[in-house]
């Protein structure tokens, strides 16, 4: 579970103010059932004595004193009981019961009550046991002064207490976690429309941006929001597709006044009796011509993938043989820097695309891994499949790339290191085309990289599943062959790297 994702935090937010009002309601019960118990007790006590004073004291000046211990004794047992009750006067102690027995509680040492506090209920404690006693005044008509005392433990109150906090504190953590696991579950539901967008918002532009976001006709904000997307995508459409225009346009009219600049240079360059520094002038400006070409032709190979402009022949391709056959050419390439070309494939690892197109790609893969790794160092080309994904893996042990220029590498024109790659050739143009060759096949690129350790880049294509492999994949592919002929290699390497750029 993501504790970052909206319906964590929603679900977070939900069981904490139910958790706060928890709290507070168990609070509230534990309170009012205490003040209801021991007012319950409180008033029975009021009760019980003013019907001592009704029942047994009003009598006694008609009925006797002996009337009045044998129908007191009878009500309050002087055996030890729940209550206590004692009847005196100023002088003298008419009437008292035993100890309370539940929990016990010695009554003998219960003193008398102050004059000045009665008709009013007294908390006394005695040994660890707490003690509610009423005291009630009464005047007999004859003038005589009787104090009437009623009382009864607490400790029942605590046990009834004690139960409901245990109740309380078992019950809110149980009620706290269904709570999280049904909101959590339950908010899936109003969330779903949010994944909904989230995941075809995240394949809008993998191609292209003609697909649009669903519309969630709920009437809220959600609705809004899908409309607002889809409309901020026409308008990015727009934008790119006129970007792309302008691209293959301004690389379509560039062409024909390069090739005929490069015409009439190459013509002056063959004009006899020039000076040495007229013609270095010229090569030079033939040099620029030609990268201008380079460059000319790569922005037009862009457009043409991105715009969908390039029809290309699809089918389906070994990657693992083509891949090898490639590295073939290019072995002599890494010979000459000292750097050890090593492949890893066998078997079939087949994908539907145009065979030219992805030779391309590892051409350029290679290239920029030979092309920043010192010599001595090792370039690793792996193909595999992995679940539904053909995967192609270069790594070098080369210089590395900055982890800031990671996410721009891919960007047309950028170069991590300018006077590196000015000087190693580079127009910044090649993982550009990468790229959009990936596109074009439904595919996607990734680099990651650590500075003075290599770097590495990974691309994945929808793998096809074929009932027979071709026959040229059954051989085994792990092992790239012995340098052909220097001659031949050479003059397949600078052919593949022209058409790679």
């Amino acid at each position: 579970m993501n504790r970052n994702s909206l319906r964590s935090r929603v679900t977070t937010f939900y069981v904490g103010m139910l958790a706060i009002a928890l709290v507070v309601f168990s609070g509230a019960v534990y309170l009012g059932v205490q003040t209801f118990l021991t007012r319950s007790l409180e008033r029975s006590l009021r009760v019980g004595a003013n019907g001592i004073v009704t029942d047994f004291l009003q009598p006694l000046q008609s009925k006797g004193q002996s009337w009045f211990l044998s129908e007191i004794s009878e009500a309050y047992p002087q055996d030890a009981s729940d209550t206590f009750v004692r009847v005196s006067t100023a002088d003298q102690v008419l009437y008292q019961t035993g100890n309370i027995r539940d929990p016990f509680i010695d009554t003998s040492k219960l003193p008398l009550p102050d004059p000045k506090s009665l008709n009013e209920i007294h908390r006394l404690r005695l040994r660890g046991q707490q003690l509610l006693l009423y005291s009630l005044p009464y005047r007999s008509p004859a003038g005589t002064l009787y104090l009437v005392e009623i009382g009864s433990s607490t400790e029942p109150i605590q046990q009834i207490l004690r139960s409901l906090f245990l109740i309380l504190l078992v019950f809110t953590p149980v009620i706290l976690v269904v709570a999280a696991i049904g909101g959590y579950v339950l908010m899936s539901r109003p969330l779903q429309p949010v994944v909904t967008l989230t995941e075809r918002a995240e394949r809008v532009g993998r191609i292209d941006l003609g697909e649009r976001l669903p519309i969630i006709a709920t009437g809220d904000e959600l609705e809004r929001l899908s409309l607002a997307l889809n409309r901020m995508i026409e308008r990015l459409e727009e934008t790119v597709a006129h970007n792309r225009r302008f691209s293959a346009d301004a690389s379509h009219e560039l062409r024909t006044p390069l090739t005929i600049i490069r015409g009439e240079l190459e013509a002056i360059q063959q004009t006899p009796g020039l000076e040495a520094s007229v013609l270095e002038g010229v090569g030079s400006a033939l040099e620029e011509c030609h990268r201008m070409s380079t460059i000319v032709e790569s922005l037009m190979a862009i457009s043409r993938l991105e715009g969908g402009g390039e029809r290309m022949e699809m089918a389906t391709v070994d990657l693992v043989s083509t891949t090898k056959t490639t590295l073939e050419h290019l072995l002599l390439l890494a010979e000459e820097r000292q750097i050890a070309l090593e492949f890893e494939g066998a078997g079939a690892v087949t994908v539907m695309g145009n065979a030219m197109r992805l030779k391309q790609v590892v051409v350029n893969l290679v290239d920029n891994a030979i092309k920043y790794t010192p010599e001595g160092g090792t370039v690793r080309v792996t193909v595999s499949a992995s679940g539904d994904l053909a995967i192609l893996d270069v790594s070098d042990t080369g210089i590395g790339i900055p982890q800031a220029s990671l996410p721009l590498i891919f960007e047309r024109f950028y170069r991590a290191d300018e006077v590196r790659s000015r000087t190693s050739g580079g127009i910044g143009l090649g993982l550009a085309i990468v790229k959009s060759i990936c596109m074009a096949h439904h595919g996607a690129i990734t680099a990651s990289s650590v500075e003075g350790q290599g770097s590495r880049f990974r691309m994945e294509l929808p793998l096809v599943a074929v009932s027979a492999a071709p026959v040229s994949a059954q051989r085994d592919a792990s092992q790239l062959p012995q340098r052909q002929a220097p001659a031949a290699n050479r003059e397949t390497s600078e052919r593949l790297m022209k058409g790679a750029r």
